[in-house]
């Protein structure tokens, strides 16, 4: 009868997030220069191969990462309880142009 594998007790191997993954979160949650940056850029600004970005993509705890930037960026483009027709009524250009937009009365 063949032996059992004893499991390592070592911790994972899966290595903690690094400062390019959090880079790479930043970049893909804002548009940068007017338009959002799509994988292949997001990954030559952060110097990695495109399939890497994707790989960590795929991994849980950048996901909840992410999305806690995602949320913290709109919580400060939105602030609670403002929708965009009050910001825009209130002087906000950059509300009134999105407002405008969502109406499909300007391109």
């Amino acid at each position: 009868m063949p032996r059992k594998k004893k499991r390592s007790k070592q911790p994972s191997q899966v290595p903690s997030l690094s400062d390019e993954h959090y880079l790479a979160m930043y970049l893909s949650t804002r548009p940068i220069a007017g338009h959002w940056l799509n994988r292949e850029e997001i990954a030559e600004q952060v110097g990695v191969c495109r399939m890497t970005l994707y790989r960590w993509e795929q991994r849980k705890d950048y996901q909840r990462e992410k999305d806690k930037v995602m949320r913290k960026y709109l919580r400060e483009k939105f602030p609670k309880g403002e929708t965009l027709a009050t910001m825009a009524i209130a002087g906000d250009v950059d509300s009134a142009i999105k407002l405008l937009q969502a109406g499909d009365f300007i391109v």
